[in-house]
């Protein structure tokens, strides 16, 4: 491989649970040394963040701005590189993560502005952890985003990339830029703006990050819905589908709204069966799912995941119509 400089930017605040392990394997990157440098973009920790970064020969700067848009422009402008990774700092990246990007961008014509890869359940995980990452890898818990699914081939196009795992031009990322205003969705804004633009992303299925899932109930439900807002502010921002899943939960939503609205007609004929049959098709949804998280976590623990879909849609879903209202980016 071209010893081409690589950036790695991480963006953290009050990360001391995760940062140490992030780093590390960060460091120990199958890369042509001398051929990429860390860059940690701290938010304003309030914990032992910065105090373990300072251990590791890493760049580390302070950006208290108050948003992953402004951190991610941060560690841009301080970055060295033709090639921007980032990574989060609740992440752990395989030893031939970096390599396997870059080379796979490094091969791409200029059409193509970044690679990601696949975004996968940390196996040392709590188990409900566990679960909720393995329920987000179902169609109801992500439709079918390949990040998630991971279905082990290339492919010539996806349609987003995770910040938490990819790669851009710095040129195009100088050029472009995050928006300073979003706390979340900066990558799915920033990845939009770039397909309006004719650029194209492509999928490195052994770019591998392992990526840590909220903990407990009330956390993922407060996850999702930060990312239903968030989607929801940049659907009235843009005014067009940036997302086709955000869409998913608030239907669920709506449709459920419609359903006990409905009561009053039930003695209309139609009306039940039509009900009955949403709400059969749906719980066979949910039931699919479990079972497809079943067979890769066989423990009874697994059953979680027919309360998180309802939860996730339920709470992604209120958040998307907040944002949609609000339109406020900050």
């Amino acid at each position: 491989m071209p010893h081409c400089l690589v950036s790695v930017v991480v963006v953290a605040k009050n990360e001391a649970r995760n940062i140490e392990a992030c780093l590390q394997s960060l460091l120990g990157q199958d890369f042509p040394s001398g051929g990429y440098e860390v860059i940690v973009v701290d938010g304003g920790s309030m914990d032992r963040t910065r105090e373990i970064v300072t251990r590791y020969p890493v760049v580390l700067i302070t950006d208290r701005f108050g948003t992953l848009g402004h951190q991610r422009n941060t560690g841009v402008q301080h970055a060295s590189g033709c090639y921007v990774a980032f990574t989060d700092a609740d992440c752990v990246a395989d030893t031939s993560w970096l390599k396997n990007l870059v080379e796979t961008i490094q091969k791409a014509g200029p059409e193509v502005a970044g690679v990601c890869g696949p975004n996968l359940v940390w196996p040392q995980d709590s188990d409900f952890a566990r679960v909720v990452g393995y329920t987000q890898e179902t169609f109801l818990g992500s439709g079918g985003s390949v990040q998630a699914a991971n279905p082990g081939r290339f492919l010539s196009r996806a349609n987003t990339l995770p910040n938490c795992n990819a790669v851009y031009r710095r040129d195009i990322l100088v050029r472009e830029g995050y928006d300073n205003r979003l706390g979340v969705g900066e990558d799915a804004d920033l990845n939009f703006r770039l397909r309006r633009r004719g650029y194209r992303f492509l999928y490195a299925p052994r770019a591998v990050v392992w990526h840590r899932r909220a903990p407990d109930l009330g956390r993922f439900a407060a996850k999702m819905f930060a990312y239903g807002e968030a989607m929801g502010k940049l659907t009235r921002k843009h005014r067009a589908v940036v997302r086709w899943y955000a869409f998913l939960p608030p239907s669920v939503l709506l449709v459920g709204l419609l359903m006990l609205g409905s009561y009053p007609f039930y003695r209309v004929s139609a009306v039940p069966a039509l009900v009955l049959g949403g709400i059969a098709l749906y719980a066979a949804g949910v039931a699919f799912s479990v079972l497809q998280v079943f067979r890769k976590f066989p423990k009874p623990v697994c059953l979680w995941s027919a309360m998180l879909i309802p939860v996730q849609h339920l709470a992604y879903g209120l958040g998307f119509l907040s944002g949609v209202m609000r339109g406020t980016l900050r």
